[in-house]
Order: structure tokens, then C-alpha cells, then sequence
């Protein structure tokens, strides 16, 4: 039996999604932790991808196996009632045994939250990148179309060429709403390599602030370019918002 669930979690207080050797503070070890006990049996879970140190999810999405047979319904109640309040299962499903939560996602959507101020909030600190500098909405829109199709986006990861099939992927859409105080900026793309979100966002700050042009983002896609972006915005204003199959 296949389970499809969707989880939204605070990052802030754990060392990123991935399950790791040395570190139990992790989402994917909780969740395994939680689903263990409920299932009496090990459980393994396969997340649609990873998430950074300190980065959320809105809806994360991931799937298991198991023999053993719990309405969903009930597993969704007692899951909740067991894991902490920063990580909540938002809904459980059965599905098809070719389901993959990786694999078979077409497109994910990451969302990245930035407060104007140059001070900060005891409160908002933890989901927000805070801007102490003047930015220009319309510079950082045209920037943003820059980025926008299918691209090599080797210099804005820290994956090895033998760490991914390709360094080729598509951004289908940016969008950007703000107000006085906060920008928002949602990513729309085929698949996002490792920390390509919050690369794309800190190169896309440079040049709204006027410290890089536009011809340095445009440098930084092209084919011939080898130089890796150095610029990389904090992962606590960054959230995977939806997985789309």
C-alpha cells in the first residue's frame, strides 16, 4: 500500500529535510520517527525533494509503503497528534504504487519572502529575508524575465556534474507582488537544483539594488559563462509553496 502525504513544516529549528547519517534534527527523521511508531514497522519516506537548513514548506509533499492498512483518516489525526507543532501533516492519501514524489512531480513552486527594514523583528526573523537597502521593483522585474525559459543554470548551484542528470532546467514563471514593507517572489519551475532558489534570488537583489547590472545576470546563464554566482540569499525567507503532478 502506497500513502501520498502533503506536509507543511517551520524549518528554523531543523538541519533541512534530508535524513542524515550523523543528525537526527531533521524533518524526514521526525516524520520516519512518527510513521514508525503509528505503523509499528520501519518506515521510509521519499520526499518530492529536498529542502535547505532553516528553509519551510507549505506543502512538501512525499510518499511511503507499508503492508499494513490505516484509514487515512485516522493516520492523519494520530500523525498530528505525535509529531511537533512545527511539522503538521496536511492531508493523506492512498495511491497508485507507480506514484512517485519525486519523480512524478511535473512542477514546483517555491515562494521567497522579503521584509524592508534594517531592523529586525524578534517575531518575523525566522521567515523573512530582511532588506536594509532601496530596492527598484521595476529593475528587479525586468531582471527576473531574464531568468525566465529553459537554461543552463550550472552557476547557480553547488551540485557537481555528477550529481544531477543535467544543469538544464526551466523557469516557467517569476512573479513578484509587494508593498511597502514586503516583496514577494514566487518561482514556477520544472525542478530546481540545489540552491538555484535562493541563488536566482540573491543575484536578482544585486542587481535591484543597483550593485550589479543586468548584463551580470545575463553573463551568469550563458553557456559560455563560468562564473558561479556569489551571491546566495538567506534560506529562512524561502518556503516550497506547492508540488504540481
Amino acid at each position: 500500500m502506497r500513502y501520498k502525504c502533503i506536509v507543511s513544516y517551520d524549518g528554523s529549528s531543523y538541519n533541512g529535510y534530508q535524513k542524515q547519517k550523523h543528525d537526527k534534527n531533521t524533518i524526514q527523521e521526525v516524520i520516519e520517527n512518527v510513521l514508525s511508531q503509528l505503523f509499528k514497522e520501519k518506515i521510509v519516506i521519499y520526499g518530492s525533494g529536498r529542502t535547505d537548513k532553516h528553509v519551510h514548506a507549505l506543502a512538501q509533499v512525499f510518499h511511503f509503503d507499508s503492508t499494513i492498512k490505516i484509514p487515512v483518516k485516522n493516520l492523519l489525526k494520530a500523525a498530528n497528534e505525535m509529531l511537533p507543532d512545527s511539522i503538521q501533516l496536511k492531508s493523506v492519501c492512498k495511491v497508485n504504487e507507480t506514484f512517485h514524489a519525486r519523480y512524478s512531480a511535473h512542477q514546483k513552486i517555491y515562494l521567497y519572502k522579503i521584509k524592508r527594514s534594517a531592523k529586525k523583528d524578534v517575531f518575523d526573523d525566522r521567515y523573512y529575508c530582511y532588506l536594509k537597502e532601496d530596492i527598484d521593483l521595476n529593475r528587479l522585474k525586468e531582471a527576473s524575465r531574464i531568468l525566465i525559459g529553459t537554461h543552463d543554470f550550472k552557476n547557480f548551484t553547488t551540485n557537481k556534474i555528477d550529481e544531477v542528470e543535467s544543469f538544464v532546467k526551466t523557469i516557467y514563471d517569476i512573479k513578484i507582488t509587494a508593498n511597502k514593507s514586503k516583496i514577494n517572489l514566487e518561482f514556477y519551475g520544472s525542478g530546481f537544483l540545489r540552491y538555484q532558489v535562493r541563488m536566482m534570488v540573491g543575484a536578482l537583489l544585486v542587481v535591484a539594488t543597483n550593485k550589479k547590472d543586468l548584463v551580470y545576470l545575463q553573463n551568469l546563464i550563458s553557456d559560455k559563462c563560468n562564473e558561479k554566482c556569489s551571491y546566495k540569499a538567506s534560506p529562512n525567507g524561502l518556503y516550497l509553496k506547492k508540488v504540481i503532478y
